[in-house]
């Protein structure tokens, strides 16, 4: 009796978990079968996706209608010799691939074989009177200024296995496109189309319920026209330049043109040289990919000395080197006199900066004293640098931002790197979102990429631009960074960088940077990385601007030549914002 109860439980366990195993196995499937056998209510196509625009109004993304062999047999023999018969007829698409694009999807439905027919392939499936296809119509994404913030854009695809069951949830058919990345992905919830349904008739005929519905309209803060232009000057200013020494390894410029006062991104370049003249369009590394700055952050590092009593404004102090011990002696890039901090922002001293962390950690400077930190010191730094947008997220409306190199090592030595622009690396969107913050006196925005979404006529989302939030020091000390930064260019070491009409004010930087050139996994060549930031007009900012030019020049024996690409990029856009009387 005891063995038959255990072979009864045994049984019964094994039902069980057949029954749950077939149950999670096949209950879409008979969920939908019996949706379809009751409701009947299908869609046939896929709606279309809501166009982009710029600033302006002008079309930057919009849909293109195209015609697609669908397969409409649901008879498995059937569908075998229909397939055979459509790879006769367009030998260069194999069984295979037809049989992977039918294999998608639900049974019941009716499968795109074929996307994107040319005239040509229409034709030769309609002379073919193959039973069981048909041609419809569908969307494509089109896009008028071709690959130029294509990458920023996104892309559409078909729903993945891996993402499947998130799509299924929100009502999605399997075989739906759907964003995948760039704003396409950002906003698919936006973009994306309603679909029209009908009702299948006892005879399978179709009655319309309800039409398709474009999806909704996005408009982006961009300038189409600008960033034509920006690319057209870096264009021009990468082939000169590749014509002088030591550009071996400068093949990539980024530009990014913002409003301090909202975040809203204006332009957003990035351009690369290939060979022989030709570029490809690369402004999506603008949030991927992170370079060594330099002196172009003084303006978040000078903070820490107000927000912690350690600069004496009234004193001034000797330029010179710090000697720490048993480390190589560190100056600015000439012997630069009596400073105070507004000169120092001016003349870029590296000396005052390091007066500054050296202070910061209790102490005064002795020439080879032993400097020792702690990571107190290192956080303090980086939390006001992250406050401007330095070394955190910017948190720009596109999927997949990444971070800068964050440096692990902690010492006196790299302190005084940090306090520079030498250690950490930072994106170029964390540089934009830097100034922009400076810009506005201490208040930090998301930078965006999208203004407002309609639907047809209908505002239906709006940025707002909210404060995200606010540098930790008076706001006073605001008029003496900004005093400094005007003087760098209009009498400083970014003379020239941009156009004195626009009365503007920045920094610039000189960074070392390091290279694998023979690919072999170590590094081999040290570089100059040039970079600049401003805004203008200085009184009452309307415009921001970063420029980063990677390894513009690199450590030759035979001369130490850098050709100034940052500053010539840099004045060429302003006298743009100039002739168009924009500022």
């Amino acid at each position: 009796m005891k063995k038959l109860k255990i072979v009864i439980l045994l049984i019964f366990i094994f039902i069980s978990i057949y029954f749950i195993i077939n149950y999670n196995k096949y209950h879409e499937y008979y969920l939908n079968r019996l949706k379809y056998k009751t409701s009947k209510i299908v869609s046939l196509k896929s709606a279309p996706r809501g166009n982009i625009y710029d600033k302006n109004g002008i079309l930057l993304v919009g849909n293109k209608l195209t015609k697609n062999l669908v397969l409409t047999s649901k008879n498995e023999d059937e569908i075998k010799n229909i397939l055979k018969q459509i790879n006769k007829l367009f030998p260069n698409i194999s069984i295979k691939t037809l049989n992977n694009i039918v294999n998608k999807g639900y049974i019941y439905e009716d499968k795109i074989l074929i996307e994107d027919l040319t005239d040509e392939m229409v034709q030769k499936v309609l002379n073919s009177n193959i039973n069981g296809i048909t041609i419809n119509e569908g969307y494509k994404r089109y896009y008028p200024y071709k690959d130029t913030l294509k990458n920023i854009f996104g892309s559409v695809n078909k729903i993945t296995k891996e993402n499947k069951d998130y799509y299924l949830k929100k009502g999605y058919d399997l075989n739906d496109e759907v964003g995948v990345s760039g704003l396409e992905l950002e906003y698919e919830e936006y973009l994306k189309g309603v679909k029209a349904k009908y009702k299948v008739n006892a005879d399978n005929s179709l009655t319309l319920i309800s039409n398709e519905k474009k999806g909704n309209d996005l408009y982006l803060s961009i300038d189409i026209s600008l960033v034509n232009k920006i690319n057209e000057i870096i264009d021009d200013e990468l082939i000169k330049a590749k014509k002088m020494p030591n550009t071996d390894y400068l093949n990539d410029t980024y530009v990014i043109i913002s409003n301090p006062n909202t975040g809203q991104i204006i332009a957003f370049n990035g351009q690369r040289y290939i060979n022989d003249e030709t570029f490809t369009d690369i402004s999506l590394n603008n949030i991927l990919s992170s370079f060594t700055l330099g002196s172009v952050v003084k303006g978040a590092t000078i903070s820490i000395g107000y927000k912690y009593n350690l600069i004496d404004q009234n004193k001034k102090i000797l330029d010179s080197c710090v000697k720490l011990k048993n480390i190589q002696e560190k100056c600015s890039f000439q012997r630069l006199g009596y400073l105070n901090d507004i000169k120092a922002l001016e003349m870029s001293s590296n000396y005052y900066q390091f007066i500054i962390a050296i202070k910061l950690t209790g102490k005064e400077y002795v020439k080879n004293m032993q400097l020792d930190v702690t990571n107190k010191e290192f956080d303090i730094y980086r939390n006001m640098l992250c406050s401007y947008g330095l070394g955190c997220k910017s948190g720009i409306d596109l999927p997949n931002e990444k971070l800068g190199l964050i440096g692990d090592k902690i010492s006196g030595d790299l302190l005084l790197n940090l306090a520079i622009g030498q250690y950490d690396t930072y994106t170029p969107i964390e540089l934009i979102t830097y100034i922009n913050t400076l810009a506005s006196k201490g208040e930090k925005r998301k930078p965006s990429l999208v203004s407002f979404i309609k639907d047809n006529d209908r505002v239906i989302y709006q940025n707002n631009f909210e404060v995200i939030n606010n540098v930790d020091i008076d706001k006073k000390y605001y008029d003496r960074i900004f005093e400094g930064f005007y003087n760098v260019m209009n009498k400083g070491t970014g003379k020239g960088f941009m156009n004195y009409n626009l009365h503007p004010a920045g920094k610039t930087g000189t960074s070392e940077s390091f290279l694998d050139t023979n690919n072999d996994g170590k590094i081999d060549t040290k570089t100059i990385t040039l970079t600049m930031a401003g805004f203008f007009p200085y009184e009452n900012p309307k415009y921001s601007i970063m420029v980063i030019c990677p390894h513009a020049s690199y450590n030759n024996s035979s001369n130490e030549y850098i050709y100034s690409i940052s500053s010539k990029i840099s004045r060429k856009i302003t006298n743009l914002f100039y002739e168009n009387n924009e500022y």
